[in-house]
């Protein structure tokens, strides 16, 4: 006998509303977030990351577990946090809309707009917070799942995870941690050291935009066509850790400008910098190098980098004494620095004869852009012993207004790149130390005696000439 349409739709409904009361909603996901289901329920440990192409559907997976979550533990303490209020009004909450709205009378969840929860029949509870305007939104007693919604772009993403989020984990079985995002725009960023630690513990999902079954190849083109760099399109759909072109502070740098340094034949000629950045909250860096006269070229050799309960005057004093007097044994060392703490300058200057002169500055950018210049045009190399200046070339990037840099839990203020700055503008590229007569002795050459002998020399020479 053949089943009348109204029949099926009402068995349909039966199965919609047996599996909302089992908690069951994979039914809900398209071909995409099922790929990041599958990921996910092979996991065994309390955290998973799942790093994803723009319009992947992530954040629609993860409401979905939360639902799960929600109906199947009663009291459970569910958070959703978003890098950004915006995305929470504008994206999170229309997703949990969209999949309440077949959800049966006696499961639907009370939503309390002050609080941006919902509140279950059973006492489950699902919070929903923007990091942004609420930093401290994380904080509980407990939690029994905590997504990190856009992880690439949460501040103190490390912090949260280990200081916060994790101890409300103790005494709640099955309790996890999901990270959802695209890359950031600087690699440095604490969610690239989550993913590679979720790699290890066989708890992370990686999909392109190629990896979306239901992304067309027409589709494609004109997402990449729409991007306005490269790097735009290989951080946001190819989901490569690299960074964003138009916040990088400096661009132009390449791996090619550093590696081991080649002293030439005149290296004994040429005079030594140090450029200091001084740190109260940051790091205080201190590069050393030397003017490569002949070949146009800043060398930046060494570095010294302190921070919090490590600095103190003795302890820099002491760490550029002996990196200077290694690098620098025979050199007339110029020292700049800024003029941020002028006691601890006099400090180094009266107690440990370390004088720094206090640099000249101009903008920050009128500045950026003499550094960006110089590596343009290949003038500065770094050794790679100089991890902490290669750090900030390569990762460094200004705040969105483009008035200051921007901060990294790695690499702080990108501190280096201030003592940087420093030698850039106060190397004296004008003075020539190559003497003439270089390489040049009576053991080698014949030497006119009048050579380079003025008329006046000459002619006080006769005057007090024997008769």
């Amino acid at each position: 006998m053949t089943k009348k349409y109204g029949d099926i739709f009402a068995n349909s409904n039966e199965i919609k509303n047996e599996l909302w009361k089992r908690g069951a909603l994979s039914w809900k996901l398209k071909k995409s977030q099922i790929l990041i289901e599958k990921n996910f329920q092979e996991v065994r440990g309390k955290l998973f990351v799942s790093n994803c192409s723009r319009r992947f559907g992530k954040s629609f997976w993860a409401a979905v577990k939360c639902l799960e979550v929600a109906i199947k533990k009663p009291k459970a303490k569910i958070k959703f946090a978003s890098a950004f209020s915006t995305e929470v009004e504008e994206i999170i909450i229309p997703a949990f809309r969209f999949l309440l709205e077949d959800c049966p009378s006696e499961l639907e969840p009370q939503w309390l707009v002050s609080k941006k929860k919902y509140i279950f029949p059973n006492e489950s509870e699902i919070q929903m917070i923007g990091l942004d305007r609420n930093p401290n939104g994380p904080r509980g007693q407990f939690c029994d799942l905590f997504i990190f919604e856009e992880a690439g772009f949460i501040s103190r993403l490390d912090y949260l995870y280990s200081s916060v989020v994790v101890p409300m984990f103790k005494g709640r079985e099955g309790a996890k941690a999901i990270m959802i995002s695209t890359p950031p725009i600087s690699p440095v960023h604490p969610y690239r050291n989550f993913c590679e630690k979720a790699k290890k513990e066989n708890a992370f999902s990686e999909f392109t935009i190629f990896d979306d079954p239901d992304a067309t190849k027409e589709e494609i083109e004109i997402y990449r066509k729409e991007c306005l760099s490269i790097s735009d399109w290989e951080r946001e759909y190819l989901v490569k850790f690299t960074i964003d072109i138009n916040r990088a502070i400096i661009p132009e740098w390449k791996k090619e400008f550093e590696g081991t340094l080649k002293k030439d034949e005149f290296y004994e000629y040429y005079s030594a910098y140090l450029g200091m950045d001084l740190g109260i909250r940051d790091k205080t860096v201190v590069l050393f190098s030397y003017y490569d006269f002949n070949n146009g070229t800043l060398c930046i050799v060494d570095e010294v980098v302190m921070h919090g309960a490590a600095l103190t005057t003795d302890k820099l004093a002491l760490a550029v004494k002996e990196k200077e007097k290694r690098n620098f044994p025979e050199k007339k060392t110029f020292r700049y620095s800024d003029n941020n703490n002028p006691l601890l300058l006099q400090d180094l200057s009266l107690n440990y004869q370390l004088v720094f002169s206090p640099t000249t500055k101009t903008s920050l950018e009128s500045m950026v852009n003499k550094v960006r210049i110089w590596v343009k045009n290949g003038r500065i190399r770094v050794s790679e012993k100089c991890t902490e200046l290669l750090g900030c070339l390569g990762n460094g990037i200004w705040k969105e207004n483009r008035k200051d840099f921007d901060r990294s839990s790695v690499f702080g203020h990108f501190d280096a790149l201030a003592a940087l700055i420093y030698l850039v503008r106060n190397v004296n590229e004008s003075h020539n130390p190559i003497p003439k007569l270089h390489k040049i002795g009576h053991d080698t050459h014949w030497i006119n005696e009048d050579f380079k002998k003025t008329e006046t020399h000459k002619a006080l020479k006769g005057l007090f000439k024997r008769r």
